[in-house]
């Protein structure tokens, strides 16, 4: 979908005869370091089902695994989580963290960037990826100091 989004909006501005300047920040770093227990806060905050919140707490506090390796099997030992990349949950718990929230909600209200039939297209987030999007040089310059 996100792809789509960015395509789209790219080719609204070429048809027109206009550029479109784009900005790709990765976040891939910041999914191994995510502080649970304040997601875990944050989405009960949000008013999440208290009942999915703990599921979520016992699937990252509670998994153990073992190695099979050459019909050997080592003992389970526990994993540290994070939040995986690829898994359909990711996307959404990450956009939830306290720290991206906010970011997404104030690039979102700026208003400036890419417009489409009256809507603002500036900043679009999937999983560990934000893009940023304006239809010239200046003020992409101006979303990124936001």
């Amino acid at each position: 979908m996100h792809q789509s989004i960015v395509k789209r909006t790219v080719e609204y501005y070429i048809d027109r005869g206009s550029h479109v300047f784009g900005c790709f920040v990765d976040f891939s770093k910041a999914f191994d370091t995510v502080n649970y227990w304040k997601l875990f806060s944050q989405l009960l905050d949000d008013g999440v089902d208290r009942c999915y919140v703990q599921l979520l707490v016992f699937w990252y506090s509670s998994q153990t695994v073992c190695v099979s390796w050459q019909g050997c099997v080592s003992s389970e030992f526990h994993i540290g989580n994070r939040t995986r990349q690829g898994g359909v949950l990711s996307p959404y718990l990450f956009t939830r963290y306290m720290y991206i929230r906010p970011l997404l909600a104030d690039v979102s209200r700026y208003g400036v960037g890419c417009n489409v039939g009256g809507l603002f297209v500036n900043i679009l987030a999937y999983a560990d990826v934000l893009v940023l999007l304006a239809p010239s040089w200046y003020a992409l310059q101006d979303l990124i100091r936001t």
